[in-house]
Order: C-alpha cells, then sequence, then structure tokens
C-alpha cells in the first residue's frame, strides 16, 4: 500500500510526492514495477545519507600518494607518449593509409635495383654519374606527380571538412612520398660509401639530392596545375633523360651545352634549385586552395 500523495500533511506530502517521481524513474529504467518498489527504499536511504563533504587538500593528498606508488615512466615510454599526442605525425600515420601502396613498393623496388646494380658496376667503363644519382631523382618526381589527379580533386571538398584541411593533409602525403625516397636513397649512398672507401658520402648525396628535390617538386606542380599526375611525370622523366643524354653527347658543342641544362647538377645551382623547388611546391599548394574554396562555392 502506498503513502496518500493528498495527505494533509506538507512534509508527509513532499515525501509521498518524492517517492512517486523516484519510483516512476526506476519502473522507467527497470524491467518490472516489484523490481522498483524493491529498490525504492534503497534509494530513498541514499538520498538521505549526508556523506561528508571532501576538502580539496584531501583529493591533493590522495593524488600525490596514489602518483608515489605508480611505478615511474622511463624514458621511452615518455618518448612514446609525447609522440602519440603529437598531432603532426598523428596527420602523417594516417596519410601513410591514403597514398596508393604501389606508390611505396615501386619506389622500394627501384631504389633496391639501383642501389645493387651501382655496387656491381661502379668503377667499370669509367661511369662518373653513378645508376643510383640517375634513378633516385625520377623515382621520386614519379612518385611525387600520382599524389594529385581528378579523384584527388574531387576529394578536396571532404578533407577541407576536417580539422586538418585539405591543402595540409596533400603536404602530409607530399612529405612521406619524399621522406621515403630520401630515405631509401640515403641508405643506398650510404651502403656504396661503406662499400668502397673512395666514395665520400655527402659529395654523393648532393649530385642526387638537388635534381631530386627539384624534379619532384616540377612534377607535383605540373600534376596540380594540369590535374593529370602523368603529365607531371612524363615532363620530369624527359627533362631528365634530355640532360642525361646530351650531357655525355656535348663535348665542346656549346649549343648542346645549353640544350643538356647543366644546371640540373653542377653544385653552383644548387641553391636555385632548391629555391625553386620550395616556390613550386608553394604555388601548387595555393593553386589547391584555391580549386577547395571552388569546389565549395559550387556546392553553395
Amino acid at each position: 500500500m502506498h503513502d496518500n500523495p493528498f495527505s494533509g500533511n506538507p512534509a508527509d506530502q513532499k515525501d509521498a510526492a518524492l517517492k512517486a517521481r523516484l519510483r516512476a524513474m526506476l519502473a522507467e529504467d527497470l524491467d518490472s514495477a516489484e523490481e522498483a518498489d524493491a529498490l525504492l527504499e534503497t534509494v530513498l536511504l541514499l538520498r538521505r545519507w549526508d556523506a561528508a563533504e571532501t576538502q580539496t587538500m584531501q583529493i591533493d593528498s590522495l593524488v600525490q600518494q596514489l602518483a608515489a606508488a605508480l611505478p615511474s615512466e622511463t624514458w621511452f615510454q615518455r618518448l612514446k607518449r609525447g609522440v602519440s599526442q603529437s598531432w603532426p605525425l598523428q596527420v602523417l600515420i594516417a596519410q601513410m593509409r591514403v597514398v596508393r601502396g604501389a606508390i611505396w613498393w615501386a619506389s622500394l623496388l627501384v631504389m633496391l635495383i639501383g642501389t645493387l646494380v651501382t655496387l656491381g658496376t661502379y668503377g667499370q667503363n669509367g661511369n662518373t654519374l653513378l645508376p643510383l644519382a640517375v634513378i633516385a631523382p625520377i623515382v621520386t618526381a614519379c612518385g611525387v606527380a600520382l599524389l594529385y589527379d581528378g579523384e584527388t580533386e574531387q576529394m578536396l571538398e571532404l578533407e577541407n571538412a576536417t580539422r586538418v584541411g585539405g591543402v595540409l593533409l596533400l603536404l602530409a602525403r607530399l612529405a612521406l612520398v619524399f621522406g621515403l625516397n630520401l630515405l631509401l636513397a640515403l641508405a643506398g649512398s650510404v651502403l656504396l660509401a661503406l662499400t668502397y672507401t673512395e666514395v665520400s658520402l655527402w659529395p654523393l648525396v648532393m649530385s642526387w639530392l638537388a635534381p631530386m628535390t627539384f624534379l619532384s617538386a616540377l612534377a607535383f606542380f605540373l600534376s596540380v596545375a594540369s590535374i593529370e599526375p602523368l603529365i607531371g611525370a612524363s615532363f620530369s622523366l624527359g627533362l631528365w633523360v634530355v640532360h642525361l643524354s646530351l650531357t655525355t653527347q656535348a663535348g665542346d658543342n656549346l649549343l648542346l651545352s645549353l640544350l643538356s641544362l647543366p644546371g640540373l647538377r653542377v653544385a653552383e645551382s644548387r641553391p636555385a634549385l632548391f629555391l625553386v623547388s620550395a616556390l613550386l611546391v608553394i604555388v601548387a599548394l595555393w593553386m589547391v586552395g584555391q580549386s577547395e574554396h571552388r569546389i565549395g562555392d559550387q556546392h553553395l
């Protein structure tokens, strides 16, 4: 028998109303009214329980005791925690899944072949340009050119809705592909320098780093400008092939020397190549940003 909510005593009326409200809430959460009745007194008891108020100092003291009891964090755990909380690294890891798997495997395979061919043919026939230095620039340029096409442009609106934005996501992919090829070429150069003591590591690295950076930036720019990766890859490949072919045939011929674009490999032009590469990437990313706004306006 439940208390009459219409009792003349205001305190009883308030108590009855509280019981009715709590019972209705319990009945809503439980399977049956019987279970609600069984828990009603427990709920009322908990509401009447006057627990001691915890002071801030007590909480701080408890936290300090618990922290002292925890095992100390190793340097590796601190490094791992710092890395996991780094948003640029999180973006790069996420974009590794977006970049086509064929780009990774093609870069790895071709760079490996170039390194092995260089190791096997070094010093033969008086070659001055090593196969690794020939392969590294064009492999990287082709991989970078494949990062932007019509399908990628259509994804700009969706990617721009993320917290990072489409331009930064594309920049992350560019850094991943270029960074992978850079590490592979560096590994091959170190292996070659360790195998042949007469090979100096830094001159070898610079023989392919400047042209690799320029051809990759050019391929990326042309792919963005034309929305066709084959144009960027083909133009960079053709430029590199013309350079290599005419360089070996030029001799004292001034015209062939000029057409061979000697600035692609001479040490004096390397600062300019790096500067032009940076400008090409910046302009390409600006064009991608403009495409984002254009696509967004079309859907308004």
